[in-house]
């Protein structure tokens, strides 16, 4: 019974996904979910509380969908911290650009919402300048003098504002997802002054 539950809850967060990511938040409607999930009415009530309870829902989800995919090439990155930020910054992005519906709820549809879900949103975008901001401090020594907290919160930003308009510009997006991850590593590197970094 309990597996069935959790199926069946995961079934309607992912037909959610799939919609938010393609409609948008504003144009997805609870009915809609529930009739391309096949559920009820009832059903997703007993799951979620609303609308932007599933969003947030959502949204947690992609952000641990994320942290998977990035602890994951950590376990098996080889080479020095730089390095690893590098491939940090092309797992994120190569992510991203495999499962365009998480990319579009993380990156456009989730900026100016409720309190709640700006919340849900700002815990991921910590998190991942925690991660920055703790690399950048054990290789201090390489480094120029640098506030690590700001520039950290720069490097993250660079990515995101770089994917949103990757996502949003068809004039971009002639550009690979592996070359817009490489120039955006190499541009943050170089911003570090941690070498210049070949494309």
């Amino acid at each position: 019974m309990a597996k069935r539950k959790e199926a069946h809850r995961a079934n309607l967060l992912q037909v959610a996904i799939r919609l938010f990511g393609k409609q948008g938040y504003h144009a997805t409607t609870v009915p809609r979910i529930v009739r391309e999930s096949g559920s009820s009415t009832g059903a997703f009530y007993f799951y979620f509380q609303n609308k932007d309870d599933i969003f947030a829902r959502a949204l947690e989800f992609i952000g641990e969908q994320i942290a998977g995919a990035l602890n994951k090439a950590m376990a098996s990155a080889s080479g020095d911290t730089v390095s690893q930020m590098r491939l940090a910054v092309e797992t994120f992005i190569l992510f991203l650009a495999e499962h365009p519906d998480e990319a579009r709820i993380l990156i456009v549809e989730s900026s100016g919402l409720s309190p709640r879900l700006s919340k849900v949103r700002r815990s991921i975008i910590a998190s991942h300048c925690r991660s920055v901001e703790q690399a950048l401090i054990s290789i201090s020594d390489s480094l120029p003098k640098l506030d690590s907290k700001v520039v950290a919160r720069c490097w993250v930003g660079a990515v995101h504002e770089s994917v949103y308009h990757w996502l949003e510009s068809p004039i971009e997006r002639h550009i690979s997802a592996e070359a817009l991850a490489r120039e955006i590593s190499g541009f943050n590197l170089r911003g570090i002054g941690a070498g210049k970094e070949s494309t």
